[in-house]
């Protein structure tokens, strides 16, 4: 029997809950693979935006990352200046503002569910572009 250390399924587990969540966010979002959230210094994410409008967002799991620990409550604890992000249940929503672009950022923490009950801490530098028409 093979044996898999826990960090790894839960990075793993991290990225397949991202990955799914990229399939419900609209085609100008994408949120790039990431790990650490759950680690006392945090992690940064990158999310890359197509600014239309839509929001995008990023799952949040506590360990194991699976459906079974998502993140119940959180909030924005540094704000972005070039367009609004809430936390809302499992997942951090960013929305640029109309006809913004460049580059943003925020911060946020969410409180996961699960055996563990990790407080999960989250950068997020946002590249938002416009589509040509």
């Amino acid at each position: 029997m093979i044996s898999i250390p826990a960090t790894v399924l839960t990075l793993a587990a991290l990225m397949a809950a991202n990955a799914s969540l990229a399939q419900s966010n609209p085609d100008g979002c994408r949120v790039l693979p990431f790990r650490g959230a759950t680690s006392p210094q945090g992690a940064e994410a990158r999310m890359h935006v197509i600014n239309t409008g839509q929001p995008c967002a990023i799952a949040n799991f506590g360990i194991p990352g699976e459906g079974r620990n998502p993140a119940h409550s959180g909030a924005v604890t540094r704000p972005p200046s070039g367009g609004v992000a809430e936390v809302k249940a499992h997942r951090a929503v960013y929305t640029p503002k109309p006809g913004f672009e460049g580059e943003d950022y925020f911060e946020y923490e969410a409180h996961a569910l699960g055996p563990s009950g990790n407080t999960l801490l989250l950068r997020v530098r946002v590249s938002v572009s416009v589509k040509a028409p």
